[in-house]
């Protein structure tokens, strides 16, 4: 099964019925089948959103299709390996190299150093954002930009 580094706009989208981009990543993931790689930042930061969007019947369906997910394992793969520390240090590292050339987020940042810690592993790099695939482009990720 292929694995994918996915940022939280497209695992949100899978998870959530009503997100703008749900059929895009629903098409993507019916066509590749893959699983998504996940570390203590991206759940933090999807639980986090998950959360914010708590607020109707499509918001807790959301919510627990992720506990599901995560208490299963399914198409959700840990990488332990993935230590917030030592990823903050490398998005450090990457900012200080491409900041001034692509107009992205720290987070945005954070996903890029991650998905290139882990780029023997994983086959593609999946996101919504336009900038944030630049950057992971120009650092030799294979990017699939949903939209």
């Amino acid at each position: 099964m292929p694995l994918a580094y996915a940022d939280s706009s497209v695992l949100f989208a899978y998870l959530h019925p009503r997100d703008t981009l749900t059929h895009a990543v629903d098409a993507a993931v019916k066509a590749h089948s893959p699983d998504f790689v996940y570390w203590p930042w991206l759940r933090f930061e999807l639980r986090h959103n998950l959360r914010l969007a708590r607020v109707d019947r499509y918001g807790e369906i959301a919510w627990h299709a992720l506990r599901a997910a995560e208490s299963h394992a399914n198409r959700l793969r840990w990488h332990s390996e993935l230590s917030a520390e030592g990823i903050l240090d490398a998005a450090e590292e990457l900012s200080a190299k491409q900041a001034k050339h692509h107009d992205c987020g720290s987070g945005d940042f954070l996903h890029v150093a991650a998905a290139r810690r882990l780029h023997g592993e994983i086959d593609e790099f999946w996101t919504g954002d336009h900038q944030q695939a630049a950057l992971a482009k120009a650092e030799g990720l294979t990017v699939r930009l949903i939209k």
